[in-house]
């Protein structure tokens, strides 16, 4: 979440809550507490924020009211009043779903403390007192923003001016009171948090202007550096964190504002390179190992500064320490540690380079490139054919661990837009492998090492792909990777790309199938694709309009048979339904000739996949899709999540089996063992949860077992599970007694597209189809 990836100022809410006021205890009175959020929401407004966006929730001292009266009417923002737990509580567990966004602000200014336990800052209620110290568990609140019920809010940012002090140290009559929230099931979330201060701090408050200190940095920044609702989010935690670094210099107070990243569903916290957590204490830490390292030999240290400064554009200092002018370059300046430890390397200085290797790995270091190296890489991007979102972020996934890093644009990507994922990948450095000196390769290095193998990008030469082999190279022995490693990744990679290129046949029918309301009758609409990725519509007099099962099979069979090729190399019959129909439909059963020797059965004369039609539900599509590409990234691992009775018996909605898909995070198989009624739910579970693979069983009525779907071996090769089925169902109809399963195969490939129309879901425009892929 470097820079937000939404803009539209009507897809911005927020929630802004500003607590001055704690009439059961006036002495934790805040003054100005109620003015910063109203300054908060005044910058979301004059952004272009609808005002009903913005839910204002202020607990104001009686003193405060005229001015925040003025200020809000000057805005054009309406506020209520935060008296008690319920006027917040209400707002996160209900108001919240009844709206739809794309990101979802949240500004807390009050008063808080570090629970017992290092659970993170407690926020006090405007209940709180003495007596009873009611308070939200900010940690629970953040994670209950992440549940599944909301719709939309994939980007979340938060701003939380609170004390972070230990609660021992308050000497506090009673212990907090933590007010829960509801149990919840996660989603993906990404979210950016800066708290006010670290652990043991105290958040400082300027009494004279009225005003938390770090809402006024924050607020003062936003206001001059993102009046557009862009905020960079990185510039602005590190402009934040340089702004107390310099106050401590003369004040001596340390207060130390920390930001985090969130990923749901595993709420793993990133504290990456974008989000530099440097400190007085980090600060003195390098300086201190550049002393030792550099220090004794005077001319050394202005060697490496000078040629550091030079590629990195650095101003020299005046009057500053220079071991602690460099250090704090280091520290704070994009690229220059990193172009500092290449420095060290090519000197053939590893030891020295794996210490500083080690600093730029636990502070945070900006940058994980050198200057030289990200100039390298653009310039071999620049001449890398055009990508799409699809591709860039199916690669992404089958390369890194990045969870959440993904691109969003629509239309091929510009080199621009390339190099701005390559940077954000930047914030994975791999870490360290256990027992050893060395490291594991970084997401930056593995992404590319895939973009360059990957042998389906037409007009990439050999040349280019050497080149960039060559560059990861370079940039492992400088991040001292481990030796083996790298080449590793280069496997994976080539085997990969097989599987990939392997799960693309030559050619597809894709056959959109509607009942048509009376019995066995149908309406298909029949296109097909040669291999080049363009449909065309299937030219015969049966195509689109209502027909019997019987004419139909015949229909499908003769489009699959028209691109059977000299070598008998045969299409994928895809056919496409609508969600409610994919489990009552019988395609693979069709027969085609009545009466007639031999029979036109499709699942024996076809191999057949089924594809969902767009929902109607333009949110729950992209949810949907955005599930199916990252789950496809891991369709080669052969990992299969079974599904019986257990998960549906006297189990309505299918809570039991949705916990169960969503366990797995990689795995992209699913099989369906639950008779026919209950089979039903279970699938429509699976393809809600962006299953892009699953087999059940289209006639038997009582539970199956793992076993019994064996002979189709779900696990293995994914290219050939069509022909698999295909084989098993002429298998059934030689011997059905020893053949009891009749399977049906989903087969969703997100990259593979529908037809540009879909007449036949009752869409209401084909732009608005269009848009869904």
């Amino acid at each position: 979440m470097a820079g937000l990836n939404r803009i539209r100022p009507g897809d911005v809410h927020a929630v802004v809550v500003g607590l001055e006021n704690y009439p059961r205890a006036s002495e934790m009175s805040l003054p100005g507490a109620a003015g910063n959020a109203v300054r908060f929401a005044r910058w979301l407004r004059d952004g272009g924020v609808p005002k009903e966006n913005i839910t204002l929730l202020l607990s104001a001292l009686e003193e405060s009211l005229p001015d925040i009266t003025v200020e809000a009417e000057a805005a054009d923002l309406a506020w209520r009043g935060a008296e008690t737990i319920a006027d917040i509580r209400d707002v996160f567990i209900h108001e919240l779903t009844t709206r739809s966004g794309g990101i979802l602000y949240v500004y807390w200014g009050g008063h808080g403390v570090l629970g017992r336990g290092r659970t993170g800052p407690s926020l006090f209620t405007p209940e709180a007192c003495a007596v009873d110290l009611s308070c939200f568990r900010f940690e629970e609140l953040r994670s209950y923003l992440t549940r599944d019920d909301l719709n939309g809010f994939t980007q979340q940012v938060m701003f939380v001016d609170a004390c972070m002090a230990f609660e021992e140290g308050y000497r506090l009559q009673q212990g907090t009171v933590p007010i829960p929230f509801p149990e919840f099931s996660p989603r993906e979330v990404d979210q950016f948090v800066l708290y006010a201060a670290r652990d043991g701090q105290e958040a400082e408050h300027d009494d004279e202007r009225r005003t938390g200190v770090f809402s006024h940095t924050v607020l003062e920044w936003l206001e001059q550096q993102a009046p557009d609702l862009r905020p960079d989010l990185p510039a602005l935690e590190l402009h934040v964190r340089s702004w107390f670094e310099d106050r401590y210099r003369t004040t001596k107070v340390q207060q130390t504002p920390t930001a985090y990243r969130y990923r749901a569903l595993d709420g793993t916290q990133d504290f990456g390179t974008v989000f530099a957590r440097v400190d007085q204490a980090a600060l003195q830490e390098v300086a201190g190992t550049l002393s030792t390292e550099l220090g004794r030999d005077e001319g050394l240290l202005l060697t490496y500064t000078g040629r550091v400064a030079k590629v990195c554009g650095l101003a020299p200092g005046t009057g500053e320490d220079p071991v602690q002018w460099f250090a704090r370059a280091l520290l704070h300046t994009p690229r220059t540690m990193a172009t500092f430890i290449e420095a060290l390397v090519a000197d053939k200085e590893k030891k020295r380079a794996l210490r500083f290797l080690r600093l730029a790995l636990a502070h945070g270091a900006p940058g994980l490139l050198s200057v030289q190296e990200h100039a390298d890489v653009e310039s071999l991007l620049g001449r890398v054919p055009p990508l799409s979102p699809a591709m860039v972020n199916t690669l992404t996934r089958a390369a890194t661990s990045a969870v959440g890093v993904q691109v969003t644009a629509s239309g091929v990507l510009t080199p621009a837009q390339l190099m701005n994922h390559v940077e954000r990948l930047e914030e994975f450095p791999g870490g360290r492998l256990p027992g050893t000196k060395r490291f594991k390769v970084p997401a930056v290095v593995a992404f590319i090492q895939y973009l360059a193998l990957h042998t389906g990008l037409d007009g990439v030469s050999p040349a280019l792909r050497w080149k960039l082999t060559q560059w990861a190279d370079r940039v492992a022995e400088r991040l001292l990777v481990a030796d083996g490693e790298l080449d590793r990744v280069r496997e994976r990679a080539e085997q990969w790309d097989d599987a990939l290129r392997a799960s693309r046949p030559s050619g597809r029918i894709v056959v959109q199938v509607y009942p048509d309301g009376t019995e066995d009758t149908y309406v298909c609409a029949v296109w097909t694709d040669p291999g080049t990725g363009e449909l065309s519509r299937y030219g015969h007099a049966d195509n689109g309009v209502p027909v019997s099962s019987a004419r139909a099979a015949r229909l499908i069979d003769r489009a699959a048979r028209s691109l059977t090729t000299d070598d008998g190399a045969v299409p994928v019959v895809e056919v496409v339904l609508r969600q409610e129909d994919l489990p009552a439909v019988p395609v693979p059963a069709w027969d085609g000739a009545p009466g007639d020797i031999p029979a036109v059965v499709l699942g024996v004369e076809q191999q057949i996949a089924l594809r969902c039609a767009p929902m109607a539900s333009t949110d729950k599509e992209e949810r949907r899709r955005d599930l199916l590409r990252r789950r496809w990234a891991g369709r080669s691992l052969g990992r299969v999540v079974y599904l019986d009775e257990s998960h549906a018996a006297d189990d309505p909605r299918a809570t039991r089996a949705y916990g169960a898909l969503r366990a797995d995070r990689d795995a992209a198989r699913v099989v369906v063992c639950s008779g026919r009624r209950s089979g039903a739910a279970l699938v429509r579970v699976a393809l809600a949860s962006g299953y892009p693979v699953v087999l059940w069983d289209s006639e038997d009525s009582h539970g199956l077992s793992p076993g019994d779907f064996t002979p189709l071996d779900p696990e293995g090769d994914l290219h050939d599970l069509p022909g698999r089925v295909q084989a098993y169902w002429a298998r059934a109809q030689a011997d059905g007694a020893g053949h009891p399963l009749r399977p049906v195969l989903l087969l969703e490939d997100p990259d593979r597209h529908l037809p540009p129309v879909l007449p036949l879901t009752r869409s209401s425009a084909p732009e608005e189809e269009a848009s869904h892929r």
